[in-house]
């Protein structure tokens, strides 16, 4: 499995938005046609539905998944709470993921339980909020990587938490060390065999708070594994530069980190629905021109998000991205 470089690259180090745009340009004229252009793992983001997909539907999308490159599932959460229909994957679920991904070669970095109340919490003006919030997930994920089987899995690859980071949230002092706080303790009960894996992005909301700054001091306390959203599925391919001097802090430092990438392509919201989220797949050039920058990005992998169902979905967007991807490496 071809992996990004990880020497430094003087072609992509300090790039400003319009670079990143024009490079992107570039790689659409060219095709991007490189053989290594490949993910080499996936998330599954799992809902109740998923408990109705039979054995040979769940051997069909993972076969799927190891055909287009990929050795690893990231499974988002173990369990969705704190919102209005909180849900527990079953055991007997989650043992069908490890062992059919296990058949096709594949290993499962294992996600969390997830409190639905993250973003509405960091957005709360009362301190206390955040603090009682962490105490009692901090709490349940240490419970849950304890009491859980998963780890003892052959084809355990390691725990995911499933909270994004983000400058915006944490721009001041005070609130970085309140995180820092709660990452040390949930990775002292996490970090085997790999680091705790967490998925950060750069925010376009206006704020003197930087990526740099939040994730020194988080790496200056805590070994973790950084995962890098790319943010193309909502900001465009201009949002490399914003991620810039975090890649560069990470590569400075020696510090392995995955490069998500985003396979869909956001949507304005309709009418009534509150702002609902609404997106389709993106087409196969936009995703040929995400690989083209990962494969000098220095990412030790790059992560798809998500081949299920961007790929595999029932939607004409998803099948053509499918066909194309699968025509391409034949």
């Amino acid at each position: 499995m071809p992996h990004a470089s990880t020497s430094p690259s003087p072609s992509t180090a300090g790039l400003s938005r319009r670079t990143w745009l024009c490079l992107a340009a570039t790689a659409l004229a060219a095709g991007c046609t490189a053989q290594n252009s490949r993910f080499q793992g996936t998330f599954i983001q799992p809902w109740k539905s998923y408990e109705d997909l039979s054995l040979d539907e769940w051997r069909r999308r993972l076969h799927t998944t190891r055909e287009l490159g990929c050795d690893e599932i990231v499974l988002q959460w173990s369990a969705t709470e704190g919102g209005t229909f909180p849900w527990t994957l079953p055991e007997s679920l989650i043992n069908l993921v490890f062992d059919e991904a296990a058949r096709e070669g594949m290993s499962v970095r294992m996600g969390l339980p997830y409190d639905e109340r993250w973003w509405t919490v960091l957005s709360s003006k009362d301190p206390q909020v955040l603090k009682d919030f962490f105490a009692s997930t901090q709490e349940r994920c240490l419970k849950y990587a304890q009491d859980a089987p998963w780890s003892r899995k052959p084809g355990f690859r390691g725990w995911y938490l499933p909270y994004e980071l983000d400058q915006y949230n944490w721009a001041t002092p005070e609130r970085r060390a309140q995180l820092v706080a709660w990452l040390q303790a949930i990775a002292a009960g996490t970090s085997r065999p790999q680091p705790l894996a967490v998925s950060t992005f750069y925010s376009q909301l206006p704020t003197p708070g930087k990526l740099t700054t939040l994730w020194s001091d988080i790496l200056d306390k805590v070994m973790l594994r950084p995962m890098l959203q790319d943010g193309v599925g909502v900001a465009g391919m201009g949002n490399y530069a914003g991620l810039e001097p975090l890649r560069n802090l990470l590569r400075q430092r020696k510090v392995p980190f995955d490069l998500i990438i985003e396979l869909f392509e956001q949507l304005p919201p309709l009418d009534g629905t509150g702002g609902a989220f609404r997106a389709r797949a993106a087409t196969a050039e936009r995703v040929r021109a995400q690989l083209e920058v990962a494969r000098n990005y220095g990412a030790e992998r790059v992560i798809a998000f998500a081949i299920d169902p961007w790929m595999l979905g029932d939607t004409p967007e998803a099948r053509l991205l499918l066909q194309e991807w699968q025509k391409q490496h034949r």
